[in-house]
């Protein structure tokens, strides 16, 4: 299960309403499929059995004290270009927007078109074997610069709501946007289905969706669904920046009628040095292990250049347009209202050094794909600075195409103890399973771990509470558990995402429902996330 903390409720600021009309529906051109659902009689988290939660060190969430530690962002590995724009169609680029397994196993991408006469939301396919290899089958089903022969799609990108958007209902697996039947159009309607369409082997793809409900812009989606609020969420740049680029919370509870509210903006600790202006440029959320991960897309740009900028903002000056982009890590535990920011002073997927570096801008639309113990990110990388096409390289525009990047699981940020053992004690927690795990790197080091319950105690004739992270006080008493000391845990000397702690002569199904606190004790390792199971 897993690890549960009370966390105090937030009072949040009335959001600004924007009202997406039956009126502007009929705007958009589409053949009515299925009888509309009701999104909001069921919450949609309900149902099916839900997989315990990691707790990971992206925050101090569930740290009560700690010494010596330090917190690493760790970089995924990049593995260069695999979606190349290497088609008519695709003369500005290309950009990853959904990345998934198909029912037979292979790997489906769908992605973004940049170039010819096509409208914003024009969409292609690619499947490949291995992640790496892609192919780009001919589908037949939009009219492009020549003809039908090639792999564009009558629709926008789907979303996998189960694997990443906090949804366990299996008919609302899948979110897709659909608009006429040829593609075009920019004001799509979206629906639901248990799985993605199968373009290649099904002409009845299009009847097994069932609608649910309109966005309001071409760029929104579907996220997650926020079970504190029940509501849909989608994370995007909000309009009317406010004063610098920044990210807004757009929800839906009917998916009709939206919200839209600014919640993330650069702080005084960003850098406002006009070469390297700090902005939060927009983001792409994952609800993932009980918390929302926000993948920032953090532009950095040069504001000593006026005549790149593209409009005045009133009293705000202009709107910048040079300069590089790069990913950042925020977590938000409250369905995107705040965002901690303990992991986001720097980038977890920087940009290239070189203005023509092929990764000089790094977005991320994709959630992560799960290869054996890997995570997979198919990125966008961009071979110039932001909006290039507007003149700074000299008649050169700037490519997209899909890059890919590689981490373990869950191995985002460590808390990294050096050759001194350190300890970690955390807050209270309960005991919710047979099970503790640790995902770690210590086939280097060691790591032990001790559980205790709070207790009073006698210190120097008065009765008192000790401090709750006292492993042992000067009479000898402790707060840890009989069999449950740091010398009988049996020490962890490896390099493993799952790893079962296990002590000599104790069970920890012993202490199921208990509320207790975890020592861990860690040298020469790096230690990044735990539950139970």
């Amino acid at each position: 299960m897993s690890i549960k903390i009370l966390e105090p409720k937030k009072v949040r600021k009335k959001p600004i309403v924007l009202r997406v009309t039956m009126i502007a529906v009929a705007l958009c051109v589409f053949r009515p499929l299925q009888a509309e659902v009701e999104p909001g009689s069921l919450k949609p988290n309900q149902s099916g059995p839900a997989e315990p939660h990691w707790e990971l060190f992206l925050d101090d969430h569930i740290i009560a004290r700690s010494t010596g530690f330090r917190r690493v962002v760790h970089h995924p590995e990049p593995r260069g270009i695999v979606i190349p724009a290497d088609q008519p169609w695709e003369t500005q680029g290309v950009s990853p927007m959904y990345v998934g397994r198909r029912k037979e196993g292979s790997l489906e991408c769908y992605y973004r078109v940049h170039g010819g006469d096509f409208p914003v939301e024009a969409t292609a396919y690619a499947i490949s074997q291995d992640g790496i290899h892609w192919d780009k089958p001919i589908l037949g089903l939009v009219r492009g610069p020549e003809g039908k022969d090639n792999n564009l799609l009558p629709c926008g990108q789907p979303v996998d709501l189960a694997l990443h958007g906090n949804v366990r209902d299996p008919a609302k697996r899948f979110v897709i946007p659909l608009g006429a039947e040829d593609g075009s159009g920019t004001r799509m309607r979206l629906f639901f289905g248990n799985e993605p369409p199968d373009f290649i082997n099904d002409p009845d793809w299009r009847n097994k969706l069932v609608e649910a409900g309109v966005k309001p812009s071409y760029k929104l989606g579907l996220h997650f669904w926020d079970d504190q609020e029940d509501e849909w969420v989608c994370m995007r740049q909000s309009p009317n920046h406010p004063p610098t680029r920044a990210v807004a919370r757009w929800a839906t509870k009917d998916l009709q009628n939206w919200t839209l509210q600014p919640v993330l903006y650069p702080d005084a600790a960003d850098s406002t040095d006009p070469r390297y202006f700090d902005e939060a440029y927009g983001m792409r959320a994952v609800h993932t292990e009980g918390r929302v991960l926000g993948f920032i897309e953090w532009f950095i740009g040069d504001q000593t250049r006026p005549e790149y900028s593209v409009y005045e903002q009133e009293l705000i000056g202009p709107l910048y347009m040079k300069g590089p982009a790069e990913i950042r890590i925020a977590v938000s535990r409250d369905g995107g209202f705040t965002w901690d920011r303990t992991v986001s002073r720097e980038a977890w997927i920087p940009h290239g050094t070189e203005e023509d570096s092929y990764d000089r801008c790094v977005r991320l639309y994709t959630a992560p794909v799960r290869m054996d113990d890997e995570d997979w990110f198919y990125c966008t990388a961009v071979d110039g600075d932001h909006a290039g096409g507007i003149g700074y390289y000299h008649g050169r525009k700037p490519r997209h195409q899909g890059a890919l990047y590689v981490q373990k699981h869950n191995r985002y940020v460590s808390l990294r103890a050096g050759n001194t053992p350190q300890i970690l004690i955390t807050k209270p927690v309960q005991v919710t399973g047979k099970t503790l795990q640790f995902n770690v790197d210590a086939d280097h080091g060691e790591i032990k771990v001790g559980i205790g319950v709070d207790k009073r105690m006698r210190i120097f004739e008065t009765d008192a509470l000790l401090p709750n992270y006292m492993v042992r006080d000067r009479q000898g008493e402790t707060h840890l558990e009989a069999g449950f000391h740091l010398e009988d845990c049996e020490p962890i000397n490896v390099n493993s995402i799952e790893h079962n702690v296990e002590w000599k002569d104790a069970n920890l199904e012993s202490l199921m429902g208990k509320t207790v606190r975890l020592y861990i004790m860690v040298q020469d390792a790096n230690l990044y996330g735990l539950r139970f199971k």
